[in-house]
């Protein structure tokens, strides 16, 4: 529960509120008004709220650090108005069963309070003077910040500018597991300025030896929320944010939009299929990797060039291979999962600075068994319906795009087609007629009977092969962009 008053706190009023027979600790911090600040001494403060704004977003607070911290009961009392020296500003209050998730759970509430809640206080000074304060600088070290990147900035191949740059960047981690998790710590200690993680479980113990953002205390927590608040205490100074849900078809593309580069650090190849088709839609770069036991790989697949995923598994449904085997809940040497994280995050520093050798076009395997590492060419298939047609239209007036998309109906007489992977079940929509994605002579068959509307589960297959045959002079296909 989140409070905002007036009036003085009581203490003793708000212990008895959390007071129950299954509390085994009450865990209570008091911020007081001190007498100085900054080297200057202070007669009162003046807290002053957005009230609609700070209840919602306190009572969130309070939400959220008892998703965070399973069986805790949190009480925040926030002080507005004058307050005099040694007054209470703000009571935070956490009835636990044990002290640990006591302790975790109100330093949690105290360090948020001071980012997100729209407060502000007056300080006034023993010579009149009063300024206005935003509660939330006190949460971040201002001063530091070029100590901190310091060693990392003074690499000439990042230097100010590229520091600059990574505080621009908004990154996005989907999975917060043994991969994501020596990613985004490494993504935020380097300065990404927006970092923002996606996952849907919830930590377990057999999580916890190789998965280094979490401790025993947060067990049963959402792991996007947790990850997020040990990476701001890691760097104050960063943006994170968590989407504590799966990554699904209908949320993807939203989520890949505006991204400087993606990681793919997922567990199982329907996301990984998922992941990769939207950010080649949405021309974002993306990094992947997979660990299997001791063995790991990484892929990085850059928009416009071609060896895509669905090259590289030709012919092959998601629903598939994953039948066949995917790394949720399989074997797994810790320390892979570790090195194959960290290279993410080298290759997506590397994509944001300009430097280095990409792995485009590339499979990196690491063994950590035998230590050996080899970089593997991904082949390109000419055929394929997603990423063959940017070689062959290198040369087309991009402007040709705008009369590829149409929806249906809007053709009067055209021939719905919907594409499928072979094995894949998916059941087309009424009215389309079912065809599998890598058959280029049925739809060329159907084009000389009149138009074609291309379609797919995700839009994507549909575009591409459509691109293809307008290149090859059919110019009565269309595509569909999604279902």
């Amino acid at each position: 529960m989140f409070e905002l008053t007036s009036t003085p706190i009581d203490p003793a009023a708000l212990r008895v509120r959390l007071d129950a027979a299954e509390t085994g600790a009450l865990t209570v911090f008091e911020g007081r008004v001190r007498n100085h600040h900054l080297g200057k001494p202070v007669t009162k403060l003046e807290y002053e709220a957005f009230d609609e704004m700070a209840q919602q977003e306190g009572a969130a607070l309070v939400a959220e650090t008892e998703s965070l911290h399973p069986g805790t009961k949190v009480l925040c009392v926030h002080r507005t108005g004058t307050l005099g020296i040694g007054d209470i500003a703000v009571w935070i209050g956490v009835a636990s069963a044990h002290r640990a998730a006591g302790f975790a759970a109100c330093r949690h509430v105290i360090e948020e309070i001071k980012r997100r809640l729209p407060i502000w206080k007056k300080e006034h000074h023993p010579d009149g003077a009063a300024e206005w304060v935003n509660c939330s600088t006190d949460a971040v070290d201002p001063g530091h910040a070029e100590e901190y990147y310091a060693r990392q900035a003074a690499l000439p191949e990042v230097g100010p500018a590229g520091q600059a740059k990574l505080a621009a960047a908004r990154v996005l981690v989907v999975g917060v597991g043994g991969l994501g998790c020596p990613a985004a710590l490494y993504l935020a200690g380097a300065g990404i300025g927006h970092l923002t993680l996606v996952d849907g479980g919830l930590v377990e113990r057999s999580n916890l030896h190789r998965q280094i953002l979490f401790t025993p205390a947060e067990i049963g927590a959402p792991k996007a929320l947790a990850g997020a608040a040990r990476l701001r205490r890691h760097n104050p100074a960063i943006d994170v944010t968590a989407h504590d849900g799966h990554l699904t078809a209908a949320n993807a593309p939203a989520l890949v939009a505006g991204r400087s580069v993606v990681l793919d650090c997922t567990d199982n190849f329907a996301a990984r299929f998922l992941l990769h088709d939207a950010c080649r839609s949405a021309g974002v770069p993306l990094v992947s990797a997979a660990v299997h036991r001791f063995e790991g790989e990484l892929n990085f697949f850059q928009p416009g060039v071609p060896g895509c995923l669905h090259c590289q598994w030709s012919g092959q449904s998601p629903e598939a291979l994953d039948q066949v085997g995917s790394c949720a809940g399989g074997p797994v040497f810790a320390p892979a999962v570790g090195v194959l994280g960290v290279q993410q995050a080298g290759e997506a520093l590397k994509v944001l600075l300009g430097i280095g050798e990409l792995a485009a076009r590339r499979t990196r395997l690491v063994n950590l068994l035998d230590g050996t590492t080899l970089a593997i060419e991904r082949a390109a298939r000419r055929d394929c319906p997603v990423c063959a047609p940017v070689e062959r239209l290198r040369a087309v007036d991009p402007a040709a795009d705008a009369a590829l998309f149409a929806e249906s109906g809007t053709l009067p007489g055209a021939q719905a087609v919907f594409l499928v992977e072979p094995g894949d079940a998916v059941e087309p929509p009424p009215g389309w007629q079912r065809l599998a994605a890598n058959d280029l002579a049925a739809v060329r068959a159907f084009a000389t009977r009149g138009p074609v509307l291309l379609g797919c589960r995700r839009g994507i297959r549909s575009a591409g092969l459509a691109r293809l045959l307008r290149a090859e002079g059919v110019a009565n296909v269309f595509a569909q962009r999604a279902y």
